[in-house]
């Protein structure tokens, strides 16, 4: 799976304009535009199946996320995600968000913007799998915690999963499990703060954070770059890369409870 590169530039130039809005926009069409999408809409061939499982596969530990221009480290975890029976576009969610030592709990929704296929998809060479069809599907995203503090706001944006279609069951896509660039899961937005208006960069993802560019110096796997590293990213290196056996118990510690 593909990342984006251009994410700084556009990061710095939606800063200065404060064209916020734009930013997911930007990276939706660049999704679909580079990386061998088709340019029809097939949502409607999958109305009756169900996306939930594979938004809420990954555990926290492996779901990274930056808010703001510092890459400050912000934590996700999905308590439940549930297709709403009158809308087959639609998924109501609850879950729990981390920024330093403040948590807060949020609820909102994911709706189907657009689902695409695949028109060439490059397979790993020893797969067994013979997929019907490989796709990612395109939610726009509102979630509200709760209160009115500093430290809750509104996260909106777009996101994406990757899917495959198999005995016409969707699958979650971890065809890339063994490469570099492994992720799925991506959501691209902003968070405003409820109480000042403030609105910050936020992305996060399964394994990798999507739209950002000199952030993850990682080759296998995700680590952050040094100069970030104290945004909240400490443990997490100490975990990966010292073998820190107290970093690692930090890290699968579940602070939602």
């Amino acid at each position: 799976m593909k990342k984006k590169t251009l994410g700084l530039l556009i990061l710095i130039c939606s800063q200065a304009c404060g064209q916020f809005e734009n930013l997911s926009e930007i990276w939706l069409q660049e999704y679909i535009n580079d990386y061998g999408l088709d340019k029809l809409e097939h949502k409607n061939e999958f109305n009756s199946l169900d996306f939930a499982p594979l938004l809420i596969q990954t555990p926290p530990s492996h779901i990274y996320g930056v808010i703001g221009e510092n890459m400050q480290r912000i934590q996700i975890k999905w308590i439940s995600i549930n297709k709403d029976s009158k809308n087959p576009d639609v998924y109501i969610v609850t879950g729990k968000t981390k920024v330093k030592d403040n948590i807060c709990e949020f609820v909102g929704k994911l709706q189907i913007k657009t689902l695409r296929l695949y028109t060439n998809y490059d397979m790993p060479y020893d797969s067994k799998v013979t997929p019907q069809k490989i796709g990612v599907v395109f939610f726009t995203y509102t979630l509200i915690e709760q209160g009115t503090s500093e430290h809750s706001g509104v996260f909106k944006g777009i996101s994406a999963t990757e899917f495959y279609l198999l005995n016409n069951k969707l699958i979650y896509n971890d065809f890339r499990a063994a490469s570099d660039d492994m992720t799925n899961n991506q959501y691209v937005g902003t968070w405003t703060s409820n109480k000042s208006k403030q609105t910050l960069v936020c992305n996060w993802g399964d394994y990798r954070v999507p739209n950002v560019q000199d952030f993850d110096c990682g080759a296998a796997e995700f680590v952050p770059c040094e100069k970030y590293r104290k945004y909240g990213w400490t443990d997490l290196y100490k975990a990966k890369m010292q073998d820190d056996l107290e970093a690692q118990k930090r890290e699968l510690s579940e602070w939602w409870k």
